[in-house]
């Protein structure tokens, strides 16, 4: 005799699914609404330029020697839409809310689900994320990209007979290399923990080794350009030393750039023990599981790599390279917190409040000072709009900026017509009268006004120097730029102008 299915069970089922989907759906909609906040209020910094101008010359060869392409090609189509700021920005958001979904679901695969909610509502909110997640670059796409590719690898590890996610884990890591060459050191993870897992059974290695073997035969042609043209990328920063790999605790999980203002300091310090006291709950507290070692390895090999080239070679240790670790670093903090969550819950409480306040100064901070790194943004943006509400016929621009493309923020925000000279910079050598006033001898000679900006360490003294030979009618001081408005000496008396 058949039993009755009361007709409820279906409807309890799904209405069961769709309860389960709540919470992520509400860290999602959090994730979208900070990356969103104040999406357009910064201007693009050079970098954010540079990305503009690398997708605008795709297929050249400066865009391949970079490695990037995966990147710039789906910004130049995104391009053909708009090159608005904020539109330009919103790629950047969409990868970033995709990599909050995929930090859930490999925290929910690995452990559980309340391990992945919490891991995705620390990635939601770590303000260092949100600032990658709110400019014109491909970290939060290298990052979606690298999640996906492990969510690949561990269900390959957990199946390995099944050939699909061996192909999906090798298809994903070429594309993330593809998005930035950096992202090769995953591999060091990867092939740890094929090893140790399949070290005797050959046939699943090889199997694995194929998938391996075609990430470096699609590589090759842009591991040699790259390699060719390191000298020319190669960044001047200090060898790192564990204090520089503790500071980035701080940065992955509260607090952005500029520094913390110095009377916070010493609370940050704390932070950060209290951050290596959850990683070493995390790891060493029982139950050890296997999964457990799978985001050990993703979080920590990646940057032991990353440290030791920088020693050896030249350093490439800053804070937007290393972001490829940063997610599994929060799920290890979220696997230690659900932990003293279980056992001593006054204490988790605690842990909590104490997370909660320095990630909400974080944010604070980064939403209200108004460069995005302190000492190397400059508001393009603010000094052209002022060219180009103020310009008159005859205007002549002078740009002489420190910048290795500085025609790319003119290209981006300039909408006038006045005639353009670049100039080289003059940053470390306009505070000599001497070489101030050759260079200023040096510019066309002209009987209407003139637009001059350029990078000066020293304003007041170039200024002095400048008003010898023009009248100065605006300054505009942003950072190490400079724009002025001068008319020559000579210049009819009428001429006045318009800036206010």
């Amino acid at each position: 005799m058949k039993t009755a299915i009361p007709r409820f069970t279906e409807h309890s089922t799904v209405g069961k699914k769709l309860r389960q989907w709540i919470p992520i759906s509400l860290i999602l909609l959090l994730s979208a609404a900070l990356y969103l906040y104040q999406l357009d209020q910064k201007s693009l910094w050079f970098d954010e330029l540079i990305s503009i101008g690398d997708a605008k010359e795709l297929g050249q060869g400066r865009t391949f020697r970079k490695g990037r392409l995966l990147y710039y090609t789906l910004l130049r189509i995104w391009m053909i839409f708009g090159e608005s700021d904020a539109w330009l920005r919103l790629l950047a958001v969409l990868f970033g809310v995709g990599s909050v979904f995929l930090i859930y679901q490999l925290g929910r695969r690995l452990f559980e689900e309340p391990t992945g909610l919490l891991a995705a509502l620390l990635l939601a909110v770590s303000p260092v994320f949100i600032n990658h997640a709110q400019e014109v670059r491909y970290y939060t796409m290298s990052i979606c990209i690298g999640l996906a590719g492990s969510l690949a690898l561990a269900h390959a590890l957990e199946n390995p007979a099944a050939s699909r996610g061996r192909w999906s884990w090798a298809i994903l890591r070429f594309l993330a290399i593809i998005t930035t060459p950096l992202n090769a050191v995953l591999l060091v993870p990867d092939i740890a923990l094929i090893g140790l897992k399949f070290r005797k059974q050959r046939k699943v290695l090889w199997d694995f080794g194929k998938g391996l073997l075609l990430i470096v035969f699609l590589c090759l042609p842009g591991a040699f350009s790259v390699a060719s043209s390191s000298s020319e990328h190669k960044l001047t920063l200090p060898i790192p030393d564990f204090v520089d790999v503790l500071r980035e605790l701080r940065f992955f999980t509260a607090y952005p750039f500029p520094p913390p203002p110095p009377y916070f300091t010493l609370f940050i310090q704390g932070f950060i023990f209290l951050l290596l006291g959850l990683l070493s709950i995390a790891l060493f507290n029982k139950p050890r599981p296997e999964h457990l070692r799978w985001v050990a390895a993703w979080a920590f090999l990646p940057l032991a790599a990353i440290f030791l080239f920088s020693h050896l070679f030249y350093s490439i240790w800053v804070t937007r390279y290393l972001l490829l670790s940063s997610p599994y670093i929060l799920l290890l903090l979220a696997v230690g917190f659900l932990k003293i969550w279980r056992q001593w819950r006054t204490v988790a409480i605690g842990v909590a409040i104490v997370y909660t306040f320095t990630v909400g100064i974080g944010l604070v901070h980064y939403y209200t000072v108004p460069q995005r790194y302190i000492g190397r943004t400059v508001d393009y943006r603010s000094i052209i709009h002022t060219i180009n509400t103020n310009e008159k016929p005859g205007d002549v621009i002078v740009w002489s900026i420190h910048h290795t493309r500085p025609r790319l923020s003119l290209e981006h925000y300039y909408r006038g017509a006045a005639t353009i000279y670049l100039k080289e910079s003059i940053l470390d050598k306009a505070a000599d009268p001497k070489f101030a006033q050759s260079w200023l001898s040096s510019l066309p000679a002209i009987q209407s006004r003139l637009w001059l900006v350029c990078s000066l360490e020293n304003p007041q003294a170039f200024s002095s120097v400048l008003a010898e030979k023009f009248d100065v009618k605006f300054h505009q001081e942003a950072g190490l730029v400079n724009s002025f408005l001068v008319t020559p000496k000579s210049a009819p008396p009428q001429v006045k102008s318009s800036v206010r």
